[in-house]
């Protein structure tokens, strides 16, 4: 990667260079040509390699090299010695004769030549001081000079330069860690691909650290499984190598520092004054000084105060070596650490030490009493606390027990799997009134959850209205055994019966987490419940009470973090859907550039596809519509089951998307396939067969429903405008006229305009003329503005058909259907005439794309 086929001269050139990883953001500090720049880490940072990389990726262009490898003296005179050894040997310099070598070396570099680059690749420890002053006495002497100086991460003092106004870029140890992205490009070249959230864990258990990353490539090298387990802790091979680092690094401290670090590793992260009120050393920043030169801590020379911090799997190294070498001490400061804390109502930082020292009673109090802010605030640090709290210290506390198995995605084959709820109403009130109510909600949950996830909504959701006779039980008899999880537990609940289509019960349980989680001030639920409130108000197009809860949702905090964006997708979804309804549609288009294409993994992914669905037909795009849609649906299959609302939503979308490109043959069969008496589904089939030149068949399918009853008004309103266009259609004016007229006041009440969208061009015109009012909000275009084609064969039609796509001569069709040999050649010129085609297969082919004969799937 980094060396070329012509090296560059000066720059020295190794083996593992040659696969190093490129470092743009690094290069482009080393690109600013400062006079001075210090690169200031430990040894196994990259230094070296960092510089030499970017200067064959052509770093430097108009200077010449001149790369000092090592330096053995702290004074001027030496460092000169060991530049002018350099220049000797260099190819491209000539170096200028007689005097002492501080003097040569000044005259060569003021040589008219190409300015030069003096790069100290290794500065040792005890000497960088006298070396920085020495190169600032070069570059004094040589203004056509620049230096790269690498420091071993000892913390020099910079004011000289400061002082002297030197433009000086200065590179710290934590710039030369590895970000998450370099950590997986590096990963992903060693080996199998891994997973971002992977790549993510190893970045942040190794703090980025060079040395450390490096190993766990050379792990990822030979190792194709998972570098991280179940509990976020490394493999035993990638410890090993991290216990080498630690070994190496502890054994180059003095007794004093040794010390130290075996009591500041209680804590993750400290200033100079925390450490030396943890440790009782004076000079703690110095003492942390010399613990970042050996690349143990890591420092933020530019926060003020000053932070030290440990990378996580180097801390748990030196917290394991302490434990052995003075038994009882690190934990006894990690004790003091969570109590602290705990008392300070910093609750994640209290349960992380509490585990930590193996205090599980603790921890698991912790958990108990902080669990909503815990979700809310800090969820990462919770997991991480789950994971290692033993399964014996949870045998007492059912709920921690059901987080950590729903949190932690430790469900396959876990034991509350196998326990099942009544379903009797009055054995789970009696079961509500007992002790063991709690544990039962917390399994149901879980259970439901994990059915939830694999598709399966219907029964997800049965499981979770199982738990309302129970869950008002417990409230009544031991209100506190639920305790604050009782919001984030309803919000779940109502997710479940949304995803199942229950959106009347889905709403009644949203707005009580809403209710409860305003009370205990836990955001991300209050702002989840609002939004998601409006979704399924928008859905079914009550536009007035979703703009109510989408008018509660923005006065909610707002959520940051892990939940951020997650819990804004329910009411974003549901802004598109009451914009569209207004033809609000630039409004509604920038809801959905916020919203962006559904991941797998977004649970609202079907609700999302149905506003971009409706905005696509909207805008005249209907056959990107189809495309996307379909496209979706496949990368969604295993969420687009039967008893999942979203594939009521989607058919629906799909007849109309198929009515606007004039696929009537499609459309009826979507309708037919639907089967459902879903008043969206009922609208839909309704309108196909409106627009397929059956009124009545439309009328009669309408009849199914009882639309002022049915929870639906956008469907009520759909329905009461294909009435009206039936009637009028059959010649029946004053029926047509009683429906339009509703239709028009219903759509003034609920603020949609979106519906009359869905008559052709001059159906409306022809009722208002007739004495009908005009639309609400004035005349709108239909978004069905292509000729529908039906193809319609007769029954035998049909039999001729089906019989010639399995391969039978006209002989064998006309025996099988005892009629004449010209009575099928009449036959088949009739079905060629009205799918316009000329042959045999172009029939079979065109018929099953009409849907005239099954789809044949591909084995």
């Amino acid at each position: 990667m980094s060396v070329s086929d012509t090296p560059r001269v000066g720059a020295p050139a190794w083996r593992s260079l040659a696969s190093a990883l490129v470092r743009p953001r690094l290069f482009t500090c080393l690109d600013r040509g400062s006079t001075l720049t210090v690169i200031d880490a430990p040894p196994g940072f990259g230094k070296r390699t960092l510089v030499a990389g970017w200067l064959h990726q052509g770093g430097a262009p108009d200077r010449t090299i001149v790369w000092v490898p090592s330096l053995t003296g702290a004074e001027d005179g030496d460092l000169a010695a060991c530049v002018l050894e350099v220049l000797v040997g260099h190819p491209a310099i000539d170096v200028s004769p007689g005097g002492s070598p501080f003097d040569r070396v000044v005259r060569t570099f003021r040589d008219p030549g190409a300015p030069a680059l003096l790069v100290l690749a290794s500065v040792p420890a005890p000497s960088t001081a006298a070396v920085l002053s020495g190169v600032l006495r070069l570059l004094d002497h040589c203004p056509r000079l620049d230096a790269i100086v690498c420091l071993p991460g000892n913390n020099t003092d910079m004011t000289e330069v400061v002082i002297r106004g030197i433009d000086c870029t200065y590179v710290p140890a934590a710039d030369l860690t590895f970000t998450v992205e370099e950590t997986a490009s590096l990963l992903r070249a060693a080996g199998p691909d891994r997973s971002d959230g992977e790549c993510e864990a190893v970045c942040h258990l190794l703090g980025g650290v060079p040395a450390l990353v490096s190993a766990a490539t050379a792990v990822a090298r030979s190792r194709p499984q998972r570098l991280i387990d179940t509990r976020g802790l490394p493999v035993p091979a990638l410890e090993r190598l991290v216990r080498t680092y630690v070994e190496s690094r502890l054994g180059e401290l003095d007794g004093a520092s040794r010390e130290f670090a075996e009591s500041v590793v209680a804590a993750h992260s400290v200033t100079a004054a925390e450490a030396a009120e943890l440790t009782g050393v004076t000079d703690a920043e110095a003492a942390l000084a010399t613990l970042a030169a050996a690349g143990l801590v890591m420092d933020s020379p530019f926060h003020d105060p000053r932070v030290w911090r440990w990378p996580d799997a180097v801390r748990s190294c030196v917290l394991e070596i302490t434990r052995r070498t003075r038994p009882g001490h690190a934990d006894a400061l990690l004790l003091e650490l969570s109590r602290t804390h705990r008392a300070a109502g910093n609750m994640a930082e209290a349960a992380i030490y509490a585990v930590e020292a193996r205090d599980w009673k603790a921890a698991v109090a912790i958990v108990e009493e902080a669990w909503a802010v815990m979700v809310d605030r800090s969820f990462d640090v919770l997991v991480k606390v789950l994971r290692q709290i033993p399964d014996h210290a949870l045998e007492d506390h059912p709920s921690v027990q059901a987080g950590r198995a729903l949190f932690t995605q430790m469900l396959d084959e876990h034991a509350i799997l196998h326990a099942s709820l009544p379903t009797d109403t009055e054995e789970l009130v009696e079961l509500g009134k007992t002790s063991r109510a709690a544990q039962a909600v917390y399994v149901a949950t879980v259970q439901s959850l994990t059915l939830r996830v694999s598709g399966e909504f219907g029964e997800a959701a049965r499981l979770t209205q199982l738990l309302r006779p129970l869950v008002h039980s417990i409230l009544e008899h031991r209100p506190d055994d639920l305790g604050p999880q009782l919001p984030l537990l309803r919000v779940q609940w109502a997710i479940t019966l949304q995803l199942a289509g229950h959106l009347g019960e889905s709403t009644a349980v949203f707005r009580r987490a809403y209710r409860g989680a305003y009370a205990a001030n836990i955001a991300f639920v209050v702002q989840n419940a609002a939004g998601s409130s409006a979704l399924n108000w928008a859905v079914t197009g009550d536009n007035p009470r979703a703009r109510e809860w989408l008018r509660i949702e923005s006065h909610a905090e707002p959520t940051e973090g892990r939940w951020g964006e997650m819990v804004k997708v329910g009411g974003r979804a549901a802004s598109v859907l009451v914009h569209l309804d207004a033809l609000q549609l630039d409004h509604a288009a920038a809801r959905l550039e916020e919203l962006g294409v559904p991941r797998v993994s977004e649970e609202l992914w079907g609700f999302v596809t149905y506003g971009r669905a409706y905005h696509h037909l909207l805008t005249g795009n209907a056959y990107d519509g189809l495309t996307e849609l379909h496209r979706l649906i496949a990368s969604h299959r295993d969420l687009h089951r039967h008893g999942a609302f979203c594939r009521i939503l989607l058919d629906a979308a799909e007849i109309d998307l198929n009515l606007a490109l004039g696929n009537g043959n499609l459309a009826r069969a979507l309708a037919d396939e639907s089967r459902g008496d879903h008043p969206l589904l009922v609208v839909a089939s309704g309108r196909v067969e409106l627009f397929t030149g059956h009124p009545d068949v439309a009328l009669k399918k309408l009849k199914r429903i009882s639309w002022t009853e049915c929870g639906f008004p956008r469907a009520h309103l759909e329905s009461l405008l294909v009435t009206a266009h039936a009637h009028l259609d059959r010649g029946d004016d004053d029926a047509a006229l009683r429906s339009w007229q509703r239709a028009c006041t219903l759509a003034e009440s609920l603020g949609n305009r979106r519906a009359f969208t869905t008559l052709p061009d001059g159906v409306a015109d022809r009722l208002v003329a007739l004495g009908g009012p005009a639309i609400p909000g004035g005349p709108v275009e239909s978004v069905f503005t292509e000729p529908v084609t039906h193809v319609e064969l007769s029954p035998r039609e049909t039999d001729v058909l089906e019989l010639l796509a399995l391969g039978s001569t006209h002989a064998d069709i006309a025996k099988k259907l005892f009629v004449s040999h010209n009575t099928i050649k009449t036959q088949l010129r009739s079905i060629y005439r009205k799918l316009g085609v000329h042959n045999r297969v172009e029939a079979v082919g065109r018929a099953r794309e009409l849907r005239l004969l099954p789809v044949r799937r591909p084995r």
